[in-house]
């Protein structure tokens, strides 16, 4: 294993200590830039004819060879993936951390690399990369790299050498994230890549929180096993009806810098459908898409424009079965519950599995508010606490004095099997509190419920 560079302690100069400057050189060689979000929107990227000149200049430029694949790339047509060797394994994970050592911009992942090796070094995390590049070294290692810096600009430096889970985000993003309208489904085109679904509704987001919300969908969605990783995802984007006033549509500077997440993402994109129903509204947002896109993502952009169920029946023909696909002839979201506990859950299995943050921004429903009045007692944590002690209000009243602390315990590792925690409010932020204080909350409600049962 001492071989293996996943496993290397590497040594770090004065730079990687000091120099927290991310601001590329100005010399630098553009295609090799960690920082993509920061590069000025073209003055005709709105431009519908311009943004097709240039998905059909790709397309010339393109061999026979490599149309074909274009082509079965956009219409889900099955192709083999790399097959992986201990031997190629082996040489692609030195080969990568070669890449990455010449890559002339790479300051974001040298401050990961200073705050946690054991993370950036990661054998799985690295193998994410390159099997998105399919073995590229050069391009996974340009893509590793682009990651920390999306992730420094996201989330800042406190955050950079982990993964990011909801409790990681802020209320907006969680408010975004929860408004289904951009995620990851749990479906399928017939070449086996998830399906990315996204949503224009009518509600105004920052360009940075649909930034933020898409990272960590992006993050949740490749922890979901290796062949998410092997065969990427298909991007499906609809825009229904004529107005964009009122939508994050509005921010032109999101449609430039939605579709550059792509490049830093342990995810290929194999194919993007953009379906709009209105030329005039949606033609100039679009536009400033396609052209975001980068040259090998360009030809593989198809646009659908009419009636929701016309677009959805052209999808069909590009391997996605719009049954798939929850959204009416209207472009409304039809499985807003159903989304709703797959969040929940996502939320539950990483309390479980990650350490315990020192503070909150936004807390989870199976957690227990340490406060008064209504808003807290009507918290479903705090309810399903209540309904906790109530089923085991006659065990505590028999319990010996030494074993009824014992009984409360209990309840607290009900509460933490369930992902939830005992938080307080301090100032904007919940801190989770400690089982001393857990425990006098669980035997304030025991002694509440004797009271109001009557029970001596």
């Amino acid at each position: 294993m001492r071989n293996d560079p996943a496993w290397i302690s590497y040594s770090l100069n004065q730079e990687h200590f000091t120099d927290l400057d991310t601001t590329p050189d100005e010399d630098e060689d553009e295609s090799k830039r960690a920082q993509v979000f920061s590069g000025p929107v073209p003055h005709n990227a709105s431009d519908p004819e311009n943004a097709d000149f240039l998905i059909a200049t790709q397309l010339a430029k393109l061999s026979v060879a490599d149309r074909e694949k274009v082509y079965n790339d956009v219409h889900g047509i099955p192709d083999d993936c790399v097959e992986e060797t201990p031997e190629l394994i082996h040489n692609s994970l030195w080969g990568l951390q070669h890449e990455i050592d010449i890559l002339p911009d790479k300051k974001a992942y040298n401050i990961a690399e200073r705050l946690n090796p054991k993370y950036t070094h990661d054998r799985e995390f690295r193998l994410a990369f390159l099997r998105c590049e399919k073995f590229d070294c050069q391009k996974a290692a340009l893509r590793f790299v682009r990651h920390f810096q999306m992730k420094l600009d996201l989330f800042g430096h406190d955050k950079l050498a982990k993964d990011i889970t909801q409790d990681d985000l802020d209320m907006d993003t969680m408010d975004c994230l929860y408004s289904s309208s951009g995620r990851f489904l749990n479906a399928y085109d017939t070449r086996g890549r998830v399906i990315n679904m996204q949503v224009q509704i009518r509600k105004a987001y920052k360009t940075d929180t649909i930034l933020r919300k898409a990272f960590y969908n992006f993050m949740t969605a490749c922890r979901r096993g290796v062949d998410i990783q092997r065969r990427g995802f298909v991007n499906v984007s609809i825009h229904p009806g004529d107005e964009i006033k009122g939508t994050s549509a509005e921010n032109a500077d999101l449609y430039w810098k939605l579709p550059k997440l792509n490049e830093g993402v342990p995810m290929c994109l194999s194919a993007v459908h953009l379906c709009y129903t209105t030329k005039g509204a949606w033609e100039g947002r679009l536009a400033v898409a396609k052209t975001a896109l980068s040259k090998e993502n360009q030809v593989r952009c198809r646009a659908h424009c009419g009636p929701i169920l016309k677009c959805f029946e052209e999808l069909r023909g590009h391997g996605i079965d719009p049954s798939c696909i929850p959204v009416n002839n209207k472009g409304e979201i039809t499985d807003l519950v159903k989304d709703r506990k797959v969040i929940e859950q996502q939320r539950r299995q990483e309390r479980l599995k990650y350490p315990t943050h020192s503070s909150i921004a936004v807390p989870f429903c199976e957690d227990v508010l340490l406060g008064k009045g209504t808003p807290f007692q009507i918290h479903h944590g705090n309810k399903k606490l209540q309904q906790f002690v109530a089923d085991r209000l006659k065990k505590y009243e028999r319990a010996q004095k030494g074993t009824k602390k014992a009984v409360a315990h209990e309840i607290i590792a009900v509460v933490r099997s369930n992902g939830g925690l005992f938080l307080k409010q301090d100032g904007n932020w919940w801190v989770p509190v400690t089982d001393d204080v857990s425990l006098l909350k669980v035997g304030a409600l025991f002694r509440y419920l004797r009271l109001k049962s009557g029970t001596k």
